[in-house]
Order: structure tokens, then sequence, then C-alpha cells
């Protein structure tokens, strides 16, 4: 057999809990050029004051889940989740 000298697209997810390096390892990862998709920093942008995110969720879950400033009221959502 001979070896392919075609290259492979790596799908890497990163999963974990607070504080085990996830971070760390995708700045890594990053650091040798590989492309990083923050799904965290993606949430928060939509449903940050104006975010693209929170018309619908104001309308799903009701004004009571949008803080003063205009972003999603993270807390209350926490609380909705768990308690349902």
């Amino acid at each position: 057999m001979t070896q392919s000298t075609t290259s492979r697209t790596w799908r890497i997810g990163l999963t974990g809990g607070i504080g085990c390096g996830k971070s760390t390892v995708a700045d890594m990862l990053a650091a040798r050029g590989a492309a990083v998709i923050d799904a965290d920093a993606i949430s928060r942008s939509l449903t940050a004051p104006g975010g693209r995110a929170m018309a619908s969720i104001a309308q799903t879950f009701g004004p009571q889940m949008v803080d003063a400033q205009g972003a999603m009221d993270r807390q209350a959502m926490r609380n909705m989740v768990f308690q349902n």
C-alpha cells in the first residue's frame, strides 16, 4: 500500500466541565493553525443586548427573560430551565 498525499480535515469537539482546560487546548490548536469555533462566544453574542436571538427569546419566553440592558437574563433562564 502506498500512503496518500492528500490531507485530511479533522473536526475535533472539545467538551468538559468548567476549568478543565477547554480554552487552553483550543488556544493550542489555534496556535498550530486550526480554525476554532467557540459555541459559547457565539451564544453570548446572540443573547447580548441587540443580539439576533433576543427578539425570539422575549417572544417565546416572555419579557422577564430580558434584563435591563436588553440581554438575556441568564439567571432567570437558568431558573426556568432547571425548574422545568
